[in-house]
C-alpha cells in the first residue's frame, strides 16, 4: 500500500532533488525522495544493530559466535 502525503521544500532541498534527477540518480523526484527515505531507514536499522553489538561487548558476550575460532590456525610446533 502507498500513501501520498503533501510536503514543503526550500529552493535548495528542491534544488538537491533535481540534481539527483538531472545526474541521473533518479528517475524523478519521488524516486529521490524515497531513496533519501530509504537510506534513512538503512541508518535506523544499522544505528539500532550498533546498539545491540555494544550490549553485548559490554556484557562481555560474544558478538559473532559463529565466528568464534574461525583466524585460528593450525601451527606447526617449532624445533
Amino acid at each position: 500500500m502507498t500513501t501520498q502525503i503533501a510536503i514543503r521544500l526550500g529552493d535548495s532541498e528542491l534544488a538537491a532533488l533535481d540534481a539527483e534527477v538531472a545526474e541521473g540518480r533518479a528517475a524523478n523526484r519521488s524516486e529521490a525522495v524515497r531513496r533519501g527515505i530509504a537510506r534513512l531507514q538503512r541508518d535506523q536499522r544499522y544505528r539500532a544493530e550498533e546498539v545491540a553489538l555494544i550490549e553485548l561487548a559490554r556484557r562481555g558476550e560474544p558478538v559473532y559466535p559463529d565466528l568464534d575460532g574461525l583466524l585460528v590456525l593450525p601451527h606447526r610446533p617449532l624445533d
